[in-house]
């Protein structure tokens, strides 16, 4: 079609009299790609169709692939953000299949820019013994909003499906993601199975699907809200006069794109987004409020169309949604971030403070008990003979002097900080405390932590209750020895806790046992370190789990287990999480 050349579409996932009916949706005055004029857009153009990444995944065997991520420097990344901006490509053109692949595996070369490590991914070779029935889907697929744009009935749902299903079994954790629905389906238009579940795996790396939780959803949507008040407060303050549950009407901004939109509008829209991120989906979505408002500013609610219908007969061409989209000054992607990040902390501790609320009398008489001992501690030197199994005589005496930079954004005073150290091994107490993750900062997910952990070796996990207790445990074993999907860590780990009392529970440790099946396997429940599956992240078993932290990072529970012979670490078997955050050692020179 494009320029002689077949259509790049997935052939066997859509009908072939659709094939006409989609060159027929592009617009009439759709250009192809003219570089003639333009050297360093050809470049770059040359550089998307090089095929560097892409080819090397077509055609691998290789079921187990390591993909590199190659780099682009910021000032090519500005020229191609241009020229991917400005240039409309028919969505039969032939070029997009190697568009999509290229720029979603490029990595900037930037300080400004986080890298995504290189992708390693297992293909699953084995979709067809994937059977679902027709109307099953994923957990973290919003049902409701189901996608399917040109796919047909027969194949392409069917393989939709299989995709989904086997992404949630690479991802078991991934409880709430709606987005994922929508970006599969219309990859699948362009790329068979496989390519499929790469791309969206790329896009799960970079964090670019609105949400990966119900919290981080909602965050999203709020986000949308604050925006249009920041950029079109004129039309905010009118969404607010003219609907009674404004809030409904915010939640769907994803949908308006990606459920109501014209076919081309949309993939046009994804040219950019595979680039640039989600903040071209924020874009896309304050000018599509922007110039629904305008058509229905003077007619009632009962007599305007919904902002879902303008949309599917949306009266501008996608030139002119994407001018307006791109005319929002100073809309930048860490600004997006750091408000989801500080909103989706308002919903949780939102939701907590209710919690707290049905429960006020309780929580009132732990607090008045939690500031008691807090003042006690403040003004207690280190008890050492208040530790149980403590092997303290290993450590030197840590005092405060030692301690000299200390993380701002941690929990932990002064003086709590000193009493960790003192319990660590001795090698480690003359470090100096860094902090890597917070869910204050970093949200609340178990995945977003496990990242941060597969290098390291000894960390600290520190848990402050909504009742204001504050406990953990000190992990001992590499990170990344839980993909072996069993214990492991060892004997160096301890639990604790820190408010309202200061106590340390060490590991057991081998006592003599006979030889008897009995006593083995006792010691086979002292020795249960560190757990992490899909559901929880759990430290210390045996007869119990000494403190286990479920995926959300926002419940968990503690009992008494072999492993540590400790006594719960808070009032209550099961808690809620206030804030969590993770501890590891810097022993560069102070």
């Amino acid at each position: 079609m494009a320029d002689g050349n077949s259509h790049p579409f997935n052939s066997d996932v859509i009908a072939s009299e659709t094939f006409n009916h989609i060159h027929k949706q592009s617009s009439s005055h759709q250009i192809q790609l003219n570089t003639s004029k333009n050297p360093q857009q050809k470049l770059l153009l040359d550089l998307l169709s090089a095929n560097h990444t892409s080819n090397h995944f077509f055609n691998s065997n290789d079921p187990s692939l390591n993909i590199a991520s190659p780099t682009i420097s910021d000032d090519d990344f500005n020229r191609l953000k241009i020229l991917i901006r400005s240039t409309i490509w028919p969505v039969d053109h032939s070029i997009r299949r190697q568009l999509w692949m290229n720029i979603l595996t490029f990595n900037r070369n930037s300080s400004t820019v986080t890298p995504v490590s290189p992708t390693s991914l297992t293909i699953d070779h084995h979709f067809n013994n994937i059977t679902v029935k027709t109307s099953q889907w994923p957990n973290f697929v919003d049902t409701t909003n189901l996608c399917f744009y040109h796919l047909n009935d027969s194949t392409g749902r069917s393989s939709l499906q299989r995709i989904l299903f086997a992404f949630a079994l690479h991802h078991p954790d991934l409880t709430y993601c709606p987005a994922l629905e929508p970006f599969s389906a219309l990859l699948l238009h362009y790329f068979n199975e496989n390519e499929v579940l790469f791309l969206i795996n790329r896009l799960l790396q970079k964090h670019w699907l609105c949400g990966e939780t119900r919290l981080q959803w909602e965050a999203n949507s709020n986000v949308f809200r604050k925006l249009l008040k920041t950029f079109y407060k004129s039309n905010a303050e009118t969404i607010d006069l003219r609907y009674a549950n404004s809030k409904s009407f915010y939640s769907d901004w994803f949908w308006w794109i990606f459920r109501y939109l014209p076919f081309p509008h949309l993939v046009k829209i994804l040219d950019c987004f595979f680039l640039e991120g989600p903040k071209i989906l924020y874009r896309v979505g304050l000018a599509l409020v922007h110039l629904y408002m305008k058509t229905v500013k003077d007619q009632s609610v009962e007599n305007s169309r919904s902002i879902g219908e303008f949309c599917q007969q949306i009266p501008v061409t996608i030139e002119h949604l994407l001018r307006v989209a791109f005319q929002i000054r100073n809309l930048k992607r860490r600004t997006i971030d750091q408000l989801v990040n500080h909103e989706e902390k308002l919903l949780h501790d939102t939701r907590h403070n209710n919690r707290n609320d049905e429960n006020s009398t309780r929580n009132s008489n732990n607090s008045n008990s939690n500031n008691n001992n807090n003042n006690n501690n403040s003004s207690m030197s280190i008890n050492r003979n208040l530790v149980p199994h403590s092997t303290d005589d290993r450590s030197p005496f840590v005092t405060p002097h030692h301690l000299t930079r200390l993380p701002s954004a941690s929990i932990l005073d002064h003086q709590q900080f000193v009493t960790l150290w003192n319990w660590l091994p001795a090698r480690l107490s003359l470090s100096q405390p860094s902090l890597i993750f917070t869910t204050e900062q970093n949200g609340f997910r178990l995945q977003t932590l496990l990242e941060r952990l597969d290098e390291i070796e000894y960390s600290i996990l520190i848990v402050r209750a909504t009742t204001g207790e504050v406990f953990g445990a000190f992990c001992a074993g590499a990170w990344a020895d839980r993909h072996n999907k069993t214990y492991f860590g060892f004997g160096e780990s301890f639990l604790f806790t820190l408010v309202p009392k200061q106590i340390k529970y060490s590991w057991v440790g081998q006592e003599n046992f006979d030889n008897s099946p009995e006593q083995r396997q006792t010691q086979v429940k002292r020795e249960l370190f560190l757990f992490v599956d899909h559901e929880k992240l759990v430290i210390g078993g045996g007869n119990g789990d000494g403190l286990c932290i479920d995926a959300s990072l926002c419940e968990g529970r503690t009992a008494h287990c072999e492993t540590f012979n400790n006594q719960p670490l808070c009032s209550s078997p099961y808690f809620s999480i206030s804030v969590l955050e993770m501890l590891t050692f810097d022993f560069s020179p102070v």
